[in-house]
């Protein structure tokens, strides 16, 4: 599969302009970690058949590989759009990801890449986390990401990655952690605030500090008071979510590892 670039290149400027005047020297630390994150996301599209070709309709999320198999996780509310049809989109959409053949190529005009289907997700809709599958095995080397149960102080820097704005390839942004809040028990706090805005398409994004560690998914964007901020799950429910599906992690080094039945 072929795909064209589509961002603009005013848009693309945007982005790295806020990501350098913003965040000052500290972008030097996440450099690395961004473009370790990159290998690691895909976009979340509704895709459709005709005459027996797929196509691509809409970027309708990210998600990120969290093992060497194929599973990945995304925001439910994605997955729960995706099956949802309206009167502009009557037919339900074909799920699919796409993987690039071999690396994001910034500067290239077209990149190579293939569509992989899944049909079935996991999902808690209380913490809006999904974990899905491709129906067919992934030949490239999938690389996942690292999570680790960690909450970072308030004003630390972390960064996100993802598909917003129906980018073809993923964009970064640089933000601080601003607070956390809706503990209701032991598990501490279930959302995390950041002092950065995102856009739609965002959902499911891993959120990840200078060391390329997953703390967090990016669910939902600031809107009428709130416009400039955005929330997400910290680490810990992602983690614990996995556990209940199968798939965990010792340390947060460690590869996850598929429990047997």
């Amino acid at each position: 599969m072929r795909i064209a670039r589509s961002v603009r290149i005013l848009l693309s400027l945007f982005f790295l302009g806020s990501l350098s005047v913003s965040a000052g020297e500290r972008t030097d630390a996440f450099v690395l970690a961004v473009e370790r994150v990159k290998h690691s996301v895909i976009p979340v599209l509704c895709g459709k058949f005709t005459l027996g070709q797929f196509s691509l309709q809409l970027i309708d999320g990210t998600g990120f590989f969290v093992d060497e198999d194929g599973d990945f996780v995304t925001a439910a509310h994605v997955i729960k759009d995706l099956k949802t049809t309206t009167l502009e989109r009557p037919i339900p959409c074909v799920m699919a990801i796409y993987v690039p053949d071999s690396a994001w190529e910034r500067e290239a005009v077209n990149f190579q890449a293939h569509w992989f289907l899944f049909k079935e997700c996991k999902v808690d809709a209380v913490l809006d986390l999904a974990v899905c599958k491709t129906t067919d095995k992934i030949p490239a080397k999938i690389t996942p990401v690292v999570i680790e149960d960690i909450r970072p102080a308030d004003g630390s820097a972390v960064a996100f990655t993802g598909f917003p704005l129906g980018t073809v390839e993923p964009i970064s942004s640089l933000c601080d952690i601003a607070t956390y809040h809706s503990a209701i028990d032991g598990e501490g706090s279930r959302e995390f605030v950041l002092d950065k805005g995102t856009w739609p398409g965002a959902s499911g994004s891993p959120v990840y500090d200078n060391r390329g560690v997953v703390i967090g998914i990016m669910l939902a964007r600031g809107l009428a008071d709130s416009v400039g901020t955005s929330f997400g799950r910290p680490s810990h429910f992602i983690l614990t979510f996995l556990r209940e599906n199968g798939i965990s992690l010792k340390t947060g080094t460690d590869k996850p590892k598929k429990h047997k039945k």
